[in-house]
Formats: structure tokens, C-alpha cells, sequence
């Protein structure tokens, strides 16, 4: 005889699938499980609404606290008191001139749990940061900016021909002195650094170098090179001649400076 097939629909078979205590909705199948869920739903409603309806005890104290601050000191105060006696009126100022402030020193009520300070600390850390941003922002903006762009090319290549008219000067400087028997520069950044250093290297073997620093900026060296260059040997780095005398010089360079002789 074959087994009877169960009955999936009955409350035993989902005793068996699910047990006992599943409240799941369209799971409770008996009047205890059906009262309890049904309390339980009452009981949230009943606490939402309660929550509406009642303030918390930390709101409660916050607005007891914003409302004593707000509110004037009375005239039953003790300390009031004595500044009546003592001539002080209320709505004006304090001292014999009536100078001094006319509402009292606000109080701010610390509510967080950081140490003393720590505000502060973050504040001005938050601000260095927006600091960096509108930084790297404006950056990003010259450096997409044509016009910025094709400004700082074109002090790229001056500063390249600065660098390159003063080299060129110190080393026509060093040649023409030589010519003349002269044993070291006018000024030491007359001549190129690295004949000076190995005339140094020669004369102070094991003594420690210091660099020193030049008081002119790279484009004054440059006047004043070139400016020695043409006075005391007519030469013209830009025409790269030497004259024979003032007048030839004035009469066949067009000028003292690049610029003149890009023209």
C-alpha cells in the first residue's frame, strides 16, 4: 500500500518547514503567534507616536538652557540688586562714562567631548586644506589659460637667452683680458665660473670653498658686462665685432642691449 502523500497545506507540514516561532507575515498559523505580532505592531506605532508627541530629555535640557541665556537677569537677583544700589540702571552702558559694555559677556556652552583647543586645531586644518585647493585650482586655471600660457613661454625664452648672452660675454671677457695680461677679472663674475674655479682648485689645494654669492641680479650682470666689453675693448657681443674705436662702435652697432639688434 503506498504512503499518503502529506498535506503542504496544513499547519503541521509548516511547523516542520519553518518552526514554531516564525512570525513572518503569512507564516502565523496560530492565535497566539497572530496576538503577539499583532501587540508587537501596536507597541511600535504606540512609540513612534510617543516620540512625536514627547521630547527627548537632551532636547528638553537644550532648550532649557538656550532659554535661560536668552532671558534677561531679574530684579530679584542679588548681584542685580547691588548694581542698582549702586547706580547702575538697566538698557545702559557700565562706568563713569558709561563706556563699558551694555549686555553681559555671552556664555559659550561647551557640548562635545573634545579637549580644550581641539576646535580650534581643526578649524584652522580645514582652512589650510581649502587653502591648497583654491591654490591647486588657480594653478590648473593659469596653466590652461593661453594667454598665461604663452606669457610664460616667452619668459622661458628670455630667461634662455639671458643665460646664454652672459656666458658668451664672460667667456669673450676672459679672452680679450688674457690678451691684455691680465692675471684675474675686474669682478669675479667677469669671467666664467669654471676658470675661476680651476685657478682656485691650483692656488688652494685641500682649503675648503666657499661659494659667494653675486649682490647682481643675472640681467645686471649682463648691462654691466656688456657695458665694460664696449668701453674698454669697443666689442659688441650681438654684433660679434670689435671696433675699431668709440665712433665706429656708435656708428655701426645699433645699441647696447638684444633687443636693439632684433630689430
Amino acid at each position: 500500500m503506498a504512503e499518503e502523500e502529506p498535506d503542504y497545506m496544513s499547519a503541521e507540514f509548516l511547523e516542520q518547514c519553518v518552526g514554531k516561532d516564525d512570525v513572518r507575515p503569512g507564516l502565523l498559523f496560530s492565535h497566539s503567534s497572530k496576538r503577539q505580532a499583532q501587540m508587537e505592531k501596536k507597541k511600535c506605532v504606540r512609540d513612534g507616536t510617543n516620540q512625536h508627541r514627547f521630547k527627548s530629555i537632551k532636547k528638553v535640557q537644550e532648550e532649557r538652557l538656550e532659554e535661560g541665556l536668552s532671558t534677561a537677569i531679574s530684579q530679584n537677583n542679588k548681584g542685580f540688586s547691588m548694581l542698582q544700589k549702586m547706580g547702575y540702571k538697566p538698557g545702559t552702558s557700565l562706568g563713569k562714562e558709561s563706556q563699558g559694555r551694555l549686555e553681559p559677556v555671552a556664555v559659550e556652552v561647551k557640548s562635545d567631548r573634545m579637549g580644550l583647543g581641539w576646535q580650534q586645531m581643526i578649524t584652522d586644518h580645514r582652512r589650510k586644506i581649502q587653502e591648497r585647493k583654491q591654490q591647486k585650482q588657480h594653478k590648473q586655471k593659469l596653466e590652461t589659460d593661453p594667454e598665461k600660457f604663452r606669457e610664460r613661454l616667452c619668459n622661458q625664452r628670455q630667461e634662455k637667452f639671458l643665460q646664454r648672452d652672459l656666458m658668451k660675454s664672460q667667456r669673450v671677457c676672459h679672452q680679450l683680458d688674457s690678451k691684455q695680461n691680465l692675471d684675474e677679472p675686474v669682478e669675479s663674475w667677469f669671467w666664467p665660473p669654471y676658470i675661476l674655479k680651476g685657478a682656485e682648485e691650483e692656488n688652494q689645494e685641500g682649503e675648503e670653498e666657499e661659494e659667494e654669492e653675486c649682490e647682481f641680479e643675472p640681467q645686471e650682470q649682463l648691462n654691466i658686462l656688456t657695458a665694460y666689453l664696449r668701453s674698454n675693448y669697443f666689442y659688441c657681443i650681438w654684433c660679434g665685432t670689435v671696433h675699431d674705436d668709440e665712433r665706429d662702435l656708435k656708428q655701426n652697432c645699433p645699441g647696447p642691449t638684444r633687443a636693439d639688434h632684433d630689430d
